[in-house]
């Protein structure tokens, strides 16, 4: 029977500045140790067993260095380190730090895959990168767990502790539950004790683009990347993009070329510019998800919110391109409201996705390819307009056409039902533009670029607007880049309306 060593080996080293543990509250436990509780505990379940969990104990802030200290990192999985002002200037906690890393760089490396075995926890954020010792050289490179906000109306730092309310708490929890998941996954992939027999991910875990954000949406980022971690799914940036142009643009597309969809979400803010380069990283990373739709088909989700206030033309302009652009629009989806929606859409997009192969003969089966010959036009309309468009439906069932208009009676769940299996499975979109409101005709076309999350699975290259009768201004002057533009008559003009049949024909895999 193999004897059990007599120096176990260490999961992780707690690295931090003594100042940092002193508690405001006489009596009550300080940051670090309250922290290193609540790790400890979250950790356990996760894991199932005990994590052996250290940190220095006995020294005080004006202490010599301990050499036994350095000496046990070699039986050391992991350090955090605790971020504070205090920290990157403190000449021990540097010295720590670089130590960690020579050790690690002898025993297995510095990285676990793609993972870093040093983990940044910012207790409390660092202005510039002035001073600090060789900390910030390696801090730029890791990916930090924040444990604070910023308000964006004054700029006030706020700390994430227990003691400072309900939110508060609640943040702070949060934040130790993303450390957790992270650290579990290092030390899965690390092996040793019952851990080595989980893998690091489950057999259905897929690969997610989760484009950084500005500060405004950090909070709905972290959410939505802790729901995908805890089923199972690997969320990709894993460490700070660059803030050089074409050292971000090389690091970003290599994820991209991992991932099986990327989420980007769009706040009120442009964002910080790498150096080098014109674009913003918001808007670089979405540039380049959809050059990859484009090429590879890479399916996105887009969020923005209603009450969009951008603050720059930059960024209005960045907004408006996203809405009428045509590139990589084929595999995207548009979200506009609640952000709980890009996590529900998410989810169901990955299932999807693992599905895709199997359902692949029920999709030939409804009229996705050539294989079945009818080329099906979805013609939209209002109800208003209902006795309106039946002279251009009967004209394109004549020309040989299997026409769908949308059903009015019903429940509005069999009709919403019913328009977003249209979407999916039509060669052909026509929006007629009667009665209704311009803002009516925009809805419409915000359908259709939603109609990959709706399972369509190819693009929705053929849809017009058809700007029909009572003629007014306002409809004479209707442009979009989402679609063509049919200005129609109070009779039908087949030649108007070639172009948009030809297309038809084109998508189903022949001839109008």
């Amino acid at each position: 029977m193999t004897q059990p060593s007599t120096e176990p080996l260490n999961d992780i080293f707690i690295s931090y500045a003594h100042v940092d543990n002193e508690s405001l509250t006489e009596g009550q436990k300080g940051w670090i140790s309250q922290f290193h509780r609540t790790l400890e505990i979250r950790l356990r379940q996760l894991l199932g067993e005990n994590p052996r969990i250290w940190r220095d104990m006995k020294l005080s802030g004006t202490d010599i260095f301990d050499e036994k200290i350095v000496n046990a990192f070699g039986n050391t999985r992991l350090m955090i380190s605790i971020v504070s002002p205090r920290y990157v200037n403190s000449e021990w906690c540097n010295r720590e730090l670089n130590e960690f890393c020579d050790k690690a760089e002898n025993s297995g490396g510095i990285r676990v895959g793609e993972k870093a075995r040093i983990i940044k926890v910012v207790k409390t954020p660092v202005e510039g990168d002035a001073g600090g010792g060789s900390a910030h050289n390696i801090f730029n490179s890791l990916l930090g767990f924040e444990f604070f906000d910023v308000d964006p109306e004054t700029g006030r730092v706020r700390e994430y502790n227990e003691e400072f309310g309900h939110e508060a708490k609640r943040n702070y929890l949060e934040r130790v539950y993303d450390l957790a998941h992270e650290i579990t996954g290092i030390l899965k992939e690390m092996g040793g004790g019952q851990a080595a027999h989980t893998p690091a991910v489950n057999d259905a875990g897929r690969v997610v683009y989760l484009a950084d954000v500005t500060s405004d949406l950090k909070g709905e980022r972290d959410r939505i990347r802790r729901e995908l971690l805890e089923r199972g799914h690997t969320v990709l940036p894993d460490r700070p993009l660059p803030l050089e142009a074409d050292e971000a643009r090389e690091l970003i597309s290599d994820f991209l070329g991992k991932s099986h969809l990327a989420i980007h979400l769009i706040g009120n803010r442009y964002g910080i510019v790498p150096e080098g380069g014109d674009l913003s990283l918001v808007e670089l990373q979405s540039t380049l998800s959809a050059k990859k739709g484009e090429q590879d088909g890479l399916h996105r989700l887009i969020w923005m919110a209603t009450d969009n206030d951008p603050d720059s033309d930059r960024h209005a302009t960045f907004i408006q391109a996203l809405q009428n652009s045509s590139e990589g629009m084929a595999t995207t989806e548009l979200l506009v409201g609640q952000i709980e929606e890009v996590k529900n859409q998410a989810i169901k997009r990955l299932v999807v996705e693992e599905k895709s192969t199997e359902a692949e003969p029920e999709t030939l089966a409804l009229g996705q390819t050539e294989e079945d010959g009818e080329k099906r036009i979805y013609l939209i309309c209002d109800q208003q307009d209902e006795e309106a468009v039946e002279s251009l439906e009967d004209y394109l069932y004549d020309q040989g056409y299997e026409v769908k208009i949308p059903q009015f009676d019903g429940d509005e769940d069999a009709f919403v039902q019913a328009h977003q299996d249209n979407l999916k499975f039509c060669d052909g979109v026509l929006i007629f533009f009667g009665e209704a409101s311009g803002q009516w005709v925009e809805m419409k076309l915000m359908d259709l670029l939603k109609a990959p999350g709706y399972g369509r699975t190819k693009p929705l290259t053929a849809k017009a607007v058809y700007v029909g009768p009572p003629d007014n201004r306002r409809k004479s002057r209707f442009r979009t880049r989402t679609a063509d533009v049919i200005l129609g008559g109070e009779s039908i003009n087949p030649d108007m309306l070639r172009p948009f049949l030809d297309k038809v024909g084109q998508a189903k895999g022949g001839t109008a």
